[in-house]
């Protein structure tokens, strides 16, 4: 039966990961996944490394997500404040536009029907 190895790793910046995979004298590092949840980078990969591993595993799952330093956590909540605020904004302008009156059926006029000219006797002989 053969385990799964999981670590779980916290960065700076995500270049920071391939440096400690190469701190750790990894064989082969392969199944790269990178996904961004909720605004936080998780990148993910399969590492084997040199040194033999005492639960019966040849290989370590990595997953390792990106600490924001605080400018970045700053200009995240700034930018979804500011994408509330005009939601908002949009919300309230609608509230008080006028509502477009219900169409009335306009009266068309009506067509009559012309009596046909008579003809007199006179002046047509």
């Amino acid at each position: 039966m053969t385990r799964t190895k999981w670590m779980r790793l916290g960065v700076r910046d995500p270049a920071d990961i391939l440096r400690w995979a190469g701190e750790q004298n990894a064989r082969s590092l392969d199944e790269f996944r990178y996904r961004l949840i909720r605004g936080r980078e998780f990148i993910s990969f399969r590492m084997a490394p040199r040194y033999a591993i005492q639960i019966g595993t040849n290989d370590i799952i990595v997953v390792a997500h990106v600490y924001h330093t605080r400018r970045q956590r700053l200009l995240a909540a700034t930018q979804m404040f500011c994408g509330n605020l005009a939601q908002l904004v949009r919300r309230m302008i609608g509230t008080l536009a006028p509502r477009a009156a219900e169409a009335v059926a306009a009266h068309t006029a009506e067509l009559y029907q012309l009596p046909t000219p008579r003809r007199s006797a006179p002046s047509r002989r």
